[in-house]
């Protein structure tokens, strides 16, 4: 316990940058959307601990080092998605832990005609006054950008329409 508390300040004291990206493209012949998520390695273990139940024995050198699982849960958490009035559920298909960075690789099925999609992000909101999240949004007509935050956590992306 007294790990996770010494990663948890270490890191609120001292991390200069807290941004994420996340890519959402819409692949016709998978059914779906392909999701990446890009986020520095310490600031997802922070926020993981704080969101899914992260075991002290699976943190190495503050980069979480345990079951793959535990990520979707925690995508599936803080990152929300509506597509025509139903909420979607991303599935993990692949996780690339890098020095400093980790990205995680989702699917979000989806078959027939995109009206509307709705975006829940609070990526680290809960944890970082300064938090900003980009996210970019593309399909076969539409190629859109966004930037949450704090207070501004909710998107209802407009498709169809230019910016």
């Amino acid at each position: 316990m007294l790990k996770l508390i010494s990663v948890c300040l270490f890191y609120l004291l001292f991390h200069p940058v807290h941004v994420s990206m996340v890519s959402m493209e819409y692949v016709p012949e998978e059914k779906g959307y392909r999701l990446t998520v890009r986020m520095y390695s310490d600031d997802l273990l922070l926020d993981m601990v704080n969101t899914v139940d992260v075991k002290e024995e699976d943190i190495t050198d503050h980069v979480y080092t345990g079951p793959e699982d535990i990520y979707e849960k925690y995508i599936n958490k803080k990152l929300r998605f509506t597509i025509n009035g139903k909420e979607q559920q991303a599935g993990l298909f692949e996780t690339e832990k890098l020095e400093i960075e980790t990205i995680m690789r989702l699917f979000l099925k989806h078959e027939g005609d995109i009206e509307t999609v709705d975006i829940i992000n609070n990526i680290l909101t809960d944890i970082y006054p300064d938090q900003v999240n980009l996210f970019i949004y593309k399909d076969t007509g539409n190629e859109q950008a966004y930037r949450f935050t704090v207070g501004y956590t909710e998107e209802k992306l407009k498709l169809g329409e230019t910016e």
